[in-house]
Formats: C-alpha cells, sequence, structure tokens
C-alpha cells in the first residue's frame, strides 16, 4: 500500500478519488457537494494500542505525509516515536494512526492520518473514539488539535466530531517553513487552526455523526 503517487505528478498520494480510483496529492484533490444517501456504508475498522513494534509503520506513515517523525504542536516538538498512540487495522495492517501527548488537564493530538484506500470508512472517527476514551480514562478535561487553513476535510471531520475553533495563528505556517507551499485544492498554507473539545461538559452528543 505504500510508495503511491499522485496520478498528475510524482508527489505523495493522500487522497484517492471515490470516483475514478486515481490517487491525488493535496493540490489536485478537489471538494464536491454530495448527498448523504451516496455514501457507502463500511464495517469499522478495529483499533487498538499501538505496541513497540508498530513504530516502523508508525513511522513510514508519518514519513509519507509529513517528511519526517517530529511535529511540532501547540509549541511544543513531538517526536511521535515517543508518543502513544492508536492504530487502525486491516487484516493486520496499519492503515490509520493517531498519536497524541498528554499534559496536565489536556490531551492533544499531535497526528492523525489515515492511508487512502480507508479514508470515508470512519476510519477516523474510530481513531477519535479511542483516543476520547483514553482522555475520560485519564482525567483530562479537553482535547485539543490542530490543522492548517486549507485542510478542509480535517476541519470537516473535527467540527463533526464536537471540537470547536478556538484560535487562528495566521501565517504561523508559513513562518515555521520560511515559503509559501500549496496544500488541499491549491489553497496556499499559511495559517494554523487549533479546535478543542472539552469532554467535562460536552459528553457524548456528537458521536455517530461522520
Amino acid at each position: 500500500m505504500s510508495g503511491m503517487q499522485c496520478c498528475f505528478h510524482e508527489w505523495v498520494a493522500h487522497y484517492r478519488c471515490c470516483r475514478s480510483g486515481e490517487y491525488v496529492c493535496p493540490e489536485h484533490a478537489r471538494l464536491e457537494v454530495v448527498s448523504v444517501t451516496t455514501r457507502v456504508r463500511t464495517p469499522a475498522l478495529s483499533v487498538r494500542t499501538a505496541q513497540a513494534g508498530d513504530y516502523p509503520a508508525i513511522s513510514a506513515l508519518a514519513i509519507r505525509y509529513w517528511g519526517e517523525t517530529a511535529m511540532e504542536c501547540f509549541g511544543r516538538s513531538h517526536d511521535v516515536l515517543t508518543l502513544p498512540a492508536f492504530l487502525a487495522m486491516d487484516d493486520g495492517r496499519v492503515v490509520g494512526v493517531l498519536s497524541y501527548a498528554v499534559e496536565t488537564d489536556r490531551l492533544v493530538v499531535v497526528m492523525l492520518n489515515v492511508h487512502p484506500d480507508y479514508q470515508g470508512r470512519w476510519t477516523a472517527r474510530s481513531l477519535l473514539t479511542a483516543v476520547e476514551g483514553e482522555g475520560r480514562a485519564r482525567g483530562v478535561s479537553r482535547l485539543v488539535i490542530a490543522t492548517s487553513n486549507d485542510d478542509l476535510l480535517a476541519l470537516y471531520v473535527y467540527q463533526r466530531w464536537g471540537f470547536v475553533i478556538t484560535e487562528i495563528r495566521a501565517g504561523a505556517i508559513l513562518r515555521h517553513h520560511g515559503r509559501e507551499e500549496l496544500g488541499f485544492a491549491g489553497i496556499p498554507v499559511r495559517d494554523e487552526i487549533r479546535l478543542e473539545r472539552r469532554l467535562a461538559s460536552w459528553g457524548d452528543a456528537t458521536q455517530g455523526r461522520l
């Protein structure tokens, strides 16, 4: 499943078109409006806690999507090879990963990635369900996550899951990289958008809607 390239050039494919089956990078992906009745319901994937032997697969996913295993997140640098994680599995293969860090009263989602072949199958929802349970078990009051201004799909998933936007750090990603890059659908990547879900008061009202 590794090594797939965008059908338009040699960049790494992050998505798979649900109509043509072609693999595309963020720049060549597009949004479209569809009826919810067109969604294909598939069985949920199993999710488990990462073990020591799983970290080569976590490293491969991090390097595939981010080019490195070190992530800048909420003002701190994290190496996902040192963090706990939940894995989405299919027939013994790692097809999704959510790495996280616990900081006092909050759980920080550091990395969430799903293989293109398993997007649209509630994989992200299953991983978020697992990490929310972990947060509740640890007694933290909130989950926090960050994404870029171009990542419309991530903003959709997170807000449907009950996260709300708490801060927009204009130009933060542009300053970090030192240059403008094109992201999803060719949108320039500039800003970091931070979101939060409070566990103590929100309950489970939004579960099951993704």
